[in-house]
């Protein structure tokens, strides 16, 4: 059972002769594949231009693209898989794969070519038909002498496509567009941009040219590396600044071998130990950029040290934070987020993150206790900082309820399975139908040495229900002593809950708004306001929804209810503000 003679003694790497078969799938036989591959290769060629015409036929269109590079010498390698034919200075450059001419072996096409001679008399040219069978060595192709090759030298690929002359067109030009070889299609130049543009700061590193931007706005797989024309992506690193600011770079390849890209297409690089170190030296790249700029950008405390590391001397973040302010459930709600200020003694880092409506019922009760300028926003990117670490923060928030001489945490009462209904209080627990007499919000506060203490801030109002409630399911408990208002209240409501449905079948924002504000105000006024009071908002909002749209506008209107009788007077006219129409 343990004979092995039948194994062989080595074995060593081979091309199966069936791999042929399937070289059509090395490439997915799109025009911006092909255009890619003949620029590139015209290019290698040392052209200067390259020209791409299109011709309406019968079945779509034909394409030809010339160039002015020094030709074909020997046509047999674009049928050998795997064999370029370039120079050895352009091999250890460039690595080419030899197979671009690939990408139209399902279209097949034809190629003319004159190489390039030091003599006077240029060389005669060739033709050659390649089938899609041929490009799978099912057919040999025959060569045969060309008047009509490029003069002095060049290269004329012709192929079909069934994309329109514009869709080709602009195949070309983005493949084109950050290529050092000028292009133009059926006449007219491609417009080109150099990969770099814009940048703040360009240095070079390793046959790499690293260009800096401050701020660059980047779309979604914006590519990060030009291989000669060629943009992919390769997750070069951005830098995030303090105050908001993102700093990124990109690379431009000029010659370097170490840079291994995926083949054939080389649409992404090859997971290599240089790639990590190129990914290094481009963050260095953005130190350096921001050292050297007017104003030097404020690093968080990670990006500080490394930089540091790095030699380069960059300055402690400016001991500024954001004043807290409490969240509100709308997330459509943009609102202007406070500037940053300067640090001052006796403020409080809040290093906590309540729901939206234990938020907002913080901030109230710091606005009652006076501590609401006090409170200054978290900010973990400084940690590590001296003057950051020095402060004092909060890292936790409790809220108790007092009720009928008995206290509990506010998350008992919201353990309840029906806080609005009308059952009454579990057995320990305090009547959440019943104003409380007392609210108070425990903090607990960390000191810069470790040791830590809890203060209790009285309050008036908090809410039982929980983020992502209507107005009927916030249950809030307003202190009996409380001055809050129903316009007060309504407020809160809002900002803890109000979040409009995107759903399709939902509502405008607007209608969705002005819904929850009469829930809210109906629940305030209920709450909040005398039995007279609660009476007349009703009868006004009456009048308001069902009568108001009958009435005159540009006069007074007098309704009188007595006896069930209801009686309507007008009085004069309302005047008219000056400048207003008539």
């Amino acid at each position: 059972m343990n004979d092995r003679s039948h194994l062989p003694a080595t074995i060593r790497a081979r091309v199966h002769c069936r791999a042929i078969d399937r070289v059509s799938r090395f490439f997915n036989a799109s025009v911006a594949d092909a255009a890619a591959e003949l620029i590139q290769n015209a290019r290698r060629s040392g052209a200067t231009r390259l020209d791409v015409a299109t011709e309406a036929t019968e079945g779509g269109t034909l394409v030809t693209v010339t160039d002015d590079g020094f030709g074909i010498t020997d046509p047999a390698v674009l049928l050998s898989f795997g064999e370029s034919g370039w120079d050895a200075a352009t091999a250890k450059r460039e690595d080419p794969a030899g197979m671009g001419v690939y990408a139209l072996s399902k279209r097949g096409c034809v190629i003319s070519s004159r190489p390039a001679t030091a003599g006077i008399a240029p060389m005669p040219g060739w033709r050659v038909d390649l089938t899609p069978e041929c490009f799978l060595g099912k057919q040999e192709a025959r060569i045969v002498g060309c008047e009509d090759a490029p003069l002095p030298s060049g290269t004329a690929i012709s192929f079909p496509a069934d994309q329109s002359p514009e869709g080709i067109g602009a195949a070309f030009a983005a493949a084109a567009r950050h290529c050092p070889l000028a292009v133009t299609v059926n006449g007219e130049p491609v417009e080109r941009k150099a990969f770099l543009d814009g940048a703040v700061h360009v240095e070079r590193w390793r046959g790499l040219a690293f260009g800096v931007y401050d701020n660059r706005f980047a779309g979604f797989n914006d590519p990060d590396l030009n291989f000669h024309g060629l943009a992919i992506i390769v997750a070069l690193p951005t830098v995030d600044t303090i105050d908001g600011g993102t700093w990124s770079v990109r690379a431009d390849v000029d010659a370097c071998p170490e840079l291994e890209l995926v083949l054939p297409a080389r649409r992404e690089a090859v997971q290599t130990p240089f790639l990590d170190e190129m990914r290094e030296a481009a963050r260095i790249a953005v130190y350096r950029a921001m050292r050297r700029a007017d104003r030097t950008p404020a690093l968080s405390h990670a990006h500080y040290v490394a930089a540091r590391r790095a030699g380069i001397d960059m300055p402690v973040a400016p001991a500024v934070l954001r004043p807290w302010r409490p969240g509100i459930a709308d997330i459509d709600d943009w609102r202007d987020t406070p500037n940053r200020e300067p640090v001052r003694p006796g403020i409080l880092v809040m290093a906590v993150d309540p729901e939206t409506q234990d938020q907002q019922c913080l901030w109230r009760a710091a606005e009652l206790a006076g501590l609401a300028g006090s409170l200054y926003e978290a900010d973990a990117r400084l940690e590590g900082y001296d003057w950051y670490d020095a402060l004092v923060r909060a890292d936790g928030v409790r809220i108790d309820v007092t009720g009928g001489g008995v206290t509990h945490p506010l998350d008992a009462l919201r353990g309840r399975s029906e806080p609005c209904s009308d059952i009454p209080a579990a057995p320990g627990l305090p009547d959440t139908r019943a104003r409380p007499d007392a609210i108070h919000m425990h903090i607990n506060i960390v000191h810069a040495d470790g040791t830590s203490e809890t203060i209790a801030v009285p309050t008036d109002v908090v809410f039982i229900g929980e983020e992502g409630t209507w107005v009927e399911d916030a249950h809030p408990l307003v202190a009996r002593d409380s001055d809050l208002q129903p316009a007060g209240l309504c407020q809160l409501l809002e900002a803890a809950y109000f979040s409009a449905s995107d759903d399709p079948d939902a509502d405008s924002w607007e209608t969705q708004r002005r819904r929850f504000r009469e829930d809210a105000t109906h629940l305030a006024i209920k709450l909040l306001a005398t039995e007279d009071e609660a009476r007349k908002h009703t009868i006004a909002e009456a009048v308001w929804r069902e009568i108001l749209w009958v009435m005159p506008r540009d006069r007074e209107v007098s309704i009188t209810v007595a006896s069930g009788k209801v009686a309507v007077e007008f009085g004069p006219e309302i005047p008219q503000p000056e400048g207003a129409a008539a």
